[in-house]
């Protein structure tokens, strides 16, 4: 037999001899060899469990893999229960929205009668200010 031109230990002396780019050397590369097993792949027969449970058709479908009406009735009433409840977050949502709108309205309102209410004083007061100033 021919020995390859590079083993294993040749190739990892040169890799440590090598420098990077910055011109210092390598570390030496670390030894793995410890933690490798060594494992055989078995291949399956015909007659293995993997290969016959591969085989069998899902329960819900028949051997020639149509749906059963059970299979169908579900997934229909699924996407039917998916559908409702979205509608009743899109409503809930609305509902939100529409309160925490009101919300702010009835902010703003009691603001601007705040505001009114102040400056309907301002002006009481600017007024008999003016008649004090006149009656002198």
């Amino acid at each position: 037999m021919d020995q390859p031109t590079g083993t294993p230990k040749d190739e990892k002396a040169e890799q440590s001899t090598e420098a990077d780019p910055i011109g210092q050397p390598a570390p030496p590369p670390l030894d793995d060899d410890e933690d490798v097993i060594d494992a055989e792949i078995v291949e399956p027969t015909a007659g293995s469990t993997a290969s016959a449970s591969a085989a069998l058709p899902a329960p819900d479908y028949s051997e020639a893999g149509v749906p059963s009406l059970d299979y169908l009735r579900d997934k229909v009433e699924g996407r039917y229960a998916t559908a409702l409840g979205s509608t009743e977050l899109a409503e809930a949502a609305a509902e939100r929205e529409a309160a925490r709108k009101a919300a702010v309205d009835a902010d703003k309102a009691a603001v601007a009668q705040a505001q009114q209410v102040t400056q309907e004083q301002a002006a009481k007061d600017k007024l008999e200010e003016i008649r004090r100033s006149m009656d002198r």
